[in-house]
């Protein structure tokens, strides 16, 4: 999904449109702040269908290392700012 908003009667596009669209028919559905997207609904229905997501062993671990070993590589980054 890309964003993008109209002006005097023609789409203005916010993000870059994916090479892979050329020559596509796309659907323009407008955004309101009762329902700023949607097809959530549609979206969250279909991926509940998917059913749970499973992990390989030792996967969950990992991801979680990794996201702990981000939170204190931004920690120590936005900690040098402030002393800088």
């Amino acid at each position: 999904m890309i964003r993008a908003r109209v002006r005097e009667g023609r789409v203005v596009t916010q993000d870059p449109i994916p090479e892979e669209w050329e020559g596509q028919s796309v659907k323009i559905v407008p955004m309101t702040p009762d329902n700023p997207l949607p097809d959530l609904e549609e979206r969250l229905v279909a991926l509940a269908a998917l059913g749970p997501t499973e992990f390989d062993p030792g996967e969950r671990e990992g991801a979680a290392r990794l996201l702990a070993d981000q939170d204190r590589a931004s920690r120590a980054d936005m900690q040098a700012i402030e002393e800088s």
